[in-house]
């Protein structure tokens, strides 16, 4: 969501915009105005935006093992400042992104935030991404996990299970993952079921024979099922398995705790809010249809706050225009609808003809071409395109629900 700190200084540029934008100016026309773009120009650069939330130190407050090591199910406490903001806590592990896990804090405050250390999370730095998608500096000490202290039982098999991240969106490059370990004496069938919680209705299944016991095995979910996309929404895995005996296990119910509290159930959204950091959306000349035919929803951020895909697909247009600044058109995956992104602080970091994935940075906020005050012109056309036949239309509710979310 919007951060609202900074509402006083984003309403002072979107009042700025609005006046110089209003005042009529021969042959002038919108950031959305049909155009022959020049070559690329490039422009100076400046450190990208990061978050407001500050980290100093990490407590373990349950399942607490020696020597300062935690294990999964452990209760550690982030501390530093700001941490009310604290949207997921990311355990980075070791370098790469193969062992990273994110999980909700299940209490925040101002001063620290606590959470559950997920499955599968490993030793390495701790941080935290806010409520605007901005991620914080790592603490500095890193976090040591120990081995699990889950009681394996013997009279049977028994399941943990838990998903890398609470979001998962449509054509990301990470879609939705499930990790799962089975515990026990042998080898068990197991069968993972997805469960759309609103209705309750399982939406796709796998089966596994002979899994073996306590290795990691992994599930991914691509966001459809026979061949169709699924709607936003919350989801869940839950698992079952037999073993030879005929001795069963099942996860717990899908849904049936609070969110934080439910380590197999995620939220999948179509798409992802496009400015990650503080934000304000401006008003007015800054809307859809203002200041002579505006095409599109002005979202006011500092000058190098990253911006990422609101929705994967092609690399249409990568260009510069003296209106529009440098611009980058992508015609989203599976919708019909092209993205424009306009004002980019410098050349997008994508190509012409590239296959970019929802979520994956594509640039920072600027002020290039004919802006006033740093922001993100967006604007969305229905099919076939991009001044190709298609229209722009508002774009104004869908940010507002993408910003609710992601």
């Amino acid at each position: 969501m919007a951060h609202r700190g900074a509402a006083a200084r984003l309403c002072g540029l979107a009042i700025a915009y609005v006046l110089l934008a209003a005042a009529p100016a021969a042959g002038q026309e919108s950031t959305g105005g049909a155009f022959m773009p020049p070559p690329e120009q490039a422009v100076g650069t400046v450190p990208p935006a990061r978050s407001p939330v500050e980290l100093r130190a990490i407590r373990c407050r349950t399942g607490c093992a020696e020597a300062g090591a935690v294990s999964t199910g452990s209760v550690i406490r982030v501390k530093g400042r700001r941490l009310g903001r604290a949207a997921e806590v990311l355990f980075l592990g070791a370098e790469g992104d193969a062992d990273d896990f994110s999980a909700k804090p299940s209490r925040r405050t101002r001063r620290y935030a606590e959470v559950r250390v997920p499955l599968g999370a490993g030793s390495g730095p701790v941080t935290v991404i806010d409520r605007d998608g901005a991620q914080a500096a790592p603490v500095p000490a890193p976090l040591a996990v120990g081995p699990d202290s889950v009681a394996v039982r013997a009279d049977g098999p028994s399941v943990e299970l838990q998903v890398r991240a609470p979001r998962a969106y449509f054509d990301a490059a990470r879609p939705a993952r499930l990790l799962y370990v089975l515990h026990g004496g042998s080898p068990a069938n197991v069968g993972v079921e997805l469960v759309r919680l609103k209705d309750g209705v399982v939406v796709t299944r796998w089966e596994f024979a002979g899994v073996a016991p306590d290795a990691p095995q992994e599930v991914s979910w691509d966001g459809t099922a026979d061949g169709t996309l699924q709607p936003g929404g919350r989801y869940a895995f839950r698992v079952a398995a037999q073993d030879a005996s005929g001795a069963v296990a099942r996860s717990a119910q899908a849904g049936a705790g609070p969110p934080a509290e439910d380590p197999a159930a995620f939220r999948f959204l179509r798409q992802v809010f496009p400015v990650r950091g503080a934000h304000g959306f401006g008003e007015y000349a800054a809307r859809f249809g203002g200041g002579r035919g505006h095409q599109g929803q002005d979202v006011f951020a500092d000058c190098g706050t990253p911006l990422v895909a609101a929705r994967g697909g092609v690399v249409k247009f990568k260009r510069y225009h003296s209106r529009a600044g440098h611009y980058l058109i992508i015609d989203g995956a599976r919708t019909g609808i092209d993205y424009a992104y306009m004002h980019m602080r410098d050349p997008a970091l994508v190509e012409e003809g590239d296959r970019v994935r929802t979520g994956q940075p594509i640039g920072f906020v600027g002020d290039t071409g004919r802006a006033f005050g740093c922001h993100l012109h967006f604007e969305m056309w229905s099919a076939p395109g991009w001044y190709t036949g298609g229209a722009p239309f508002d774009p104004l509710p869908d940010l507002l629900s993408w910003d609710k979310y992601s």
